[in-house]
């Protein structure tokens, strides 16, 4: 398994989890507004930490060439 690989798999997670939350945020399962806003923090973040991935899948690729 490579690093790519790797990383890949770590994304496809990051994913899963971003979208249980928007589920339960769809469904109506936050408690309050506090909880609300720290579950869109942290699918921001995990939006972030996908883009980082993809940006460094990229120049693995690249360097690879």
């Amino acid at each position: 398994m490579t690093l790519a690989d790797i990383l890949r798999k770590i994304k496809s997670e990051l994913v899963t989890q971003r979208n249980q939350i928007a589920s339960d945020m769809v469904d109506g399962r936050m408690s309050d507004q506090q909880e609300y806003q720290r579950n869109v923090g942290v699918a921001k973040g995990i939006d972030i930490a996908c883009n980082t991935i993809d940006e460094t899948i990229k120049q693995i690729n690249e360097e690879d060439e």
